[in-house]
């Protein structure tokens, strides 16, 4: 009776303690400004995964899983999976073995299980920028600041639900840096961070960019081990790592690095893309291309702020490893955009991870502003960043700040990966078909891609009715999307566009009392 009655205590007083913490986490005083803004900021992650239409490239990605996948469990061919050498699977080949829960499921479903799990992947980088913030901030409200200005980017909002690679390397930087400071501060598991980089090295090679501020923290704060023995074995950690998770290079590391290294440097985009007006020719990028990318599309607030916290940061350099991590990150990527021009394209996507330390040195700025304003001001502003983010929405995928407004419209390349066709298909689909038919017959559209068939696979049983064409004589609608600042004009009734700060995204062409 007396063990009984012990251990019903016990559970009592767990319980107890349980719902204790939940309401600390949920009040102010606590961190609950951050945690509802979390709960919340997920749930509408989540509710929105099936607004974005389906880029050129995710079928493409998600083959890369599936080969990768197959070779793993020895199922498939080492030349299936160096077919795509230059991709690596760490996020892909996990998503399409998660596919197999819904493997009888329509693709539609499969889809959306890629983008649940690429935005969950995101969630927690929020969170790690949030614990980043805990370690390096003096103000309580400075780390779920700039967890929300992280989060509430109305690109990085919209791209975390598609883009499996540049948005994925992204968090791979957060997670990075975020074993780095815990390793730091506790002064326990110093390589988890060389294996993180090593990690996102295969997913683009500027994982090694992550990894040489590593190595400074190694050696200059120890873990209870010699300097040289830290710098080696970190080297070590982070060679295996990248071995480990990446198929293709299993059979020949060395010349398959190599040929890595200069796939990124070299490669040229097929077509030309226009910035500021002017035209870009393939494998000719100008120095200022990612800069100017990053002045027009970030929003002015952000970039105000993170001037001020650079400022700031440069006096607690020697304080901080983590600052000390920011900086050099952001100098060397920065060092290597000026000189070495790599070839990039469709906006700064690229070097998405230098949006790490614009925004955890932006937050230096940010705890510097909360000690000199009032706690009921701050508690105002924080509404300035989900109010931002949901007034944006609609166009979030292209958002540019009002500084595009200087240049006229057609200035800069729009939507490159066709995003907005599932918007443009839904419009087509509305109508009433049997005004112009004696019975229900496909809605015939043609664009010059292949993004009419991807996109009917995210429609799901609303794409049903819509057929895609490979000639525009032969269709109902032509589809013309806006991916380098032009349009294409056809001669036709003009049934829709979409029109954004002066840019139209899409334009749909009525061919149909053509072809009565």
């Amino acid at each position: 009776m007396f063990a009984y009655g012990s251990l019903y205590e016990c559970r009592s007083q767990a319980s107890d303690r349980l719902i204790k913490r939940i309401q600390h986490i949920f009040t102010l005083k606590g961190t609950g400004y951050f945690t509802w803004f979390f709960v919340l900021y997920a749930i509408l992650g989540f509710a929105t995964l099936n607004k974005y239409g389906v880029h050129y490239d995710e079928l493409t990605q998600r083959t890369i899983g599936f080969e990768n996948a197959r070779y793993i469990a020895g199922w498939g061919k080492f030349e299936d999976v160096q077919k795509h050498q230059y991709f690596g699977p760490l996020f892909e080949t996990p998503a399409y073995v998660l596919e197999q829960l819904v493997y009888s499921q329509p693709m539609q479903t499969k889809l959306l299980v890629r983008r649940g799990l690429l935005f969950a992947i995101f969630l927690l980088s929020v969170f790690g920028v949030y614990r980043i913030g805990k370690l390096l901030y003096r103000h309580p409200l400075a780390p779920g600041f700039t967890a929300m200005a992280y989060a509430c980017w109305p690109r990085l909002f919209a791209e975390a639900h598609y883009n499996s690679k540049d948005v994925f390397f992204l968090c791979m930087g957060v997670f990075v840096l975020w074993a780095l400071s815990v390793s730091f501060y506790k002064g326990k598991f110093p390589w988890a961070a060389c294996m993180v980089a090593g990690m996102a090295s295969t997913v683009r090679i500027a994982g090694v960019f992550y990894f040489i501020p590593v190595l400074w923290v190694l050696l200059h704060y120890q873990f209870n081990i010699k300097r040289i023995y830290a710098f080696f074995l970190g080297i070590m950690v982070f060679i295996m790592s990248w071995y480990m998770v990446y198929p293709a290079v299993w059979k020949a590391p060395w010349d398959s690095f190599i040929g890595i290294l200069r796939y990124a440097d070299e490669n040229p985009w097929p077509t030309p893309t226009i910035l500021a007006g002017n035209w870009m020719m393939p494998g000719k990028v100008p120095a200022y291309y990612a800069f100017l990318w990053m002045l027009v599309t970030l929003p002015l607030v952000y970039i105000m702020v993170f001037f001020t916290g650079f400022y700031k940061a440069i006096s607690k350099f020697r304080l901080s490893p983590i600052i000390q991590y920011l900086m050099i990150l952001l100098s060397i990527t920065l060092l290597y955009l000026i000189v070495q021009k790599p070839t990039l394209y469709n906006g700064w996507r690229h070097v998405y991870f230098l949006y790490i330390p614009f925004v955890l040195l932006g937050g230096v700025g940010v705890d510097s502003i909360l000690n000199s304003i009032g706690y009921k001001r701050t508690l105002i502003t924080l509404c300035f960043f989900p109010v931002f983010l949901l007034l944006n929405m609609k166009h979030d995928f292209v958002y540019f700040n009002v500084l595009k407004n200087i240049w006229k419209p057609g200035s800069f390349s729009m939507d490159y990966w066709g995003i907005s066709t599932r918007d443009a298909l839904l419009k087509s689909n509305v109508h009433d078909w049997k005004k112009y038919h004696d019975c229900v017959s496909p809605i015939r559209i043609y664009a010059f891609t292949e993004t009419i068939w991807l996109n009917k696979q995210i429609l799901g049983d609303e794409g049903n009715n819509l057929e895609y064409v490979g000639s525009p004589d032969s269709a109902d609608f032509v589809l013309v999307l806006n991916r380098e600042g032009k349009l294409d004009s056809y001669k036709l009734p003009l049934f829709a566009k979409d029109v954004y700060k002066g840019d139209t995204t899409w334009m749909l062409y009525d061919r149909r009392s053509l072809n009565r």
